[in-house]
């Protein structure tokens, strides 16, 4: 049985758990973002045509959340001069402590950012996936 989708997320700890300076537990979550659930689905359904097709009796293809990266854009405001965005970058979505020991990833490619430029990516996203979901020319040839 296979099961994927934007909601997946396993059902432990995927960080570090922290406290603030007044002992609140913070506990992060994996992303929810259509990225790694993409990369997922991917996987799972070329494993499936691998089953059917060619008699494969095991998953063919892996998509871990430890070796792929997630980025993320919160985005405010309707207009393009004004709003605003959070845009987030992490590598890899789960921690590895073993390869990047101080932080768990990849500083050169975990980031955040807060201003305009975020929000306009985030429309730029928002258009290219409803051309893609409109499936015009060219749309299969576009990153998830």
């Amino acid at each position: 049985m296979f099961a994927i989708g934007i909601a997946f997320a396993p059902p432990h700890l995927i960080s570090k758990p922290m406290q603030s300076a007044n002992g609140t537990p913070i506990n992060p979550t994996p992303p929810r973002t259509g990225m790694p659930s993409a990369a997922m689905a991917i996987a799972v359904a070329n494993s499936v045509s691998d089953m059917i097709k060619k008699g494969a009796e095991e998953p063919t293809h892996r998509a871990s959340m430890a070796e792929m990266g997630a980025a993320c854009v919160a985005s405010t405001g309707a207009s393009m001069f004004k709003g605003s965005a959070a845009t987030m970058t992490v590598y890899p979505v789960v921690p590895n402590f073993e390869k990047y020991p101080e932080h768990g990833r990849d500083i050169e490619l975990t980031s955040g950012e807060i201003g305009l430029a975020g929000h306009w990516m985030k429309s730029l996203l928002h258009h290219t996936f409803i051309y893609q979901a409109k499936m015009k020319p060219g749309w299969s040839i576009l990153p998830d």
